[in-house]
């Protein structure tokens, strides 16, 4: 229930007019200059977190050459997934027909699979492992492309206090599911090969080697921004006039009232600066 800011009487449903039924002050209107003041510290102290958040996304994207490469690895990365990552082929008496693998045409594949008809292939005694080594397959390039997702959308955020580990690891799981896929694909063939021999063969193209040579330069290049580690140039920021890293470090950073403003009113006059 509201509460008369003047003399604390509590205010009914049916109070309805601008003034309160005890004091008669104006409910709109009483202090409304503290009021608006508080208003603008909050509103500072909001838009200088946010400008700071807004320096660390230019720095990590735009804020050296290197972040440039970095960004445009990124994107190389990505791009890598839609190069030819293997082939399947298969020839019987009134088809042959070869299959290019990359990111678009696994998720093409798997979207359109009949998946009750491939569970009774898996349970198989003859095509079991050769369907458990495509799935782990199937599942690893998957979580690899994730990877590679994230670490670009992610990008925006590698000058934060987390964001030199969460790319490194980013790109490790990356690069660690590649390989996987790959080692797995392989004996997916080899199984399945061995038992239609001269129906069904496949191989691994460059692709999936350009994956993970494209994961590793990412690794590298975030380990030498690292290792230069210029600091972020953050734009100056000021609340009521005083720079915000020094009202923060002085009175905190919290959602301010009236009479918690008033507490440090006196103190900030000290330290405030002629804005530039």
């Amino acid at each position: 229930m509201a509460v008369c800011p003047k003399c604390g009487r509590k205010l009914k449903i049916t109070d309805i007019k601008p003034t309160c039924p005890g004091c008669g002050v104006n409910l709109l209107y009483y202090k409304i200059e503290e009021r608006l003041e508080v208003d603008a510290i909050n509103a500072e102290l909001e838009h200088a977190k946010t400008q700071k958040k807004v320096d660390r996304a230019k720095d990590a994207m735009f804020g050296t050459p290197l972040a440039i490469v970095r960004l445009v690895l990124l994107v190389l990365v990505v791009g890598m997934f839609f190069v030819p990552l293997a082939t399947f082929h298969a020839v019987g008496p009134y088809f042959d027909k070869t299959t290019t693998l990359n990111a678009l045409e696994i998720y093409n594949s798997v979207s359109s699979l009949d998946f009750d008809g491939m569970f009774v292939l898996a349970g198989s005694p003859v095509l079991k492992t050769s369907f458990m080594f495509l799935a782990i397959s199937a599942v690893t390039i998957v979580v690899s492309v994730l990877c590679a997702l994230l670490e670009l959308i992610f990008s925006f955020l590698s000058s934060s206090p987390h964001g030199f580990s969460r790319n490194i690891t980013l790109a490790s799981v990356g690069i660690v599911s590649a390989v996987a896929s790959l080692v797995t694909y392989k004996k997916f063939l080899a199984n399945i090969e061995s038992v239609f021999s001269g129906i069904i063969d496949g191989s691994v193209k460059v692709g999936i080697y350009l994956v993970i040579t494209a994961f590793v330069l990412c690794i590298a290049i975030n380990i030498i921004i690292k290792v230069q580690h210029k600091p972020v140039k953050y734009k100056d920021t000021y609340v009521d006039s005083v720079p915000y890293e020094i009202f923060v470090e002085k009175f905190g950073v919290k959602k301010y009232d009236m009479e918690s403003l008033d507490a440090i009113k006196a103190d900030m006059e000290q330290y405030k600066v002629v804005e530039e």
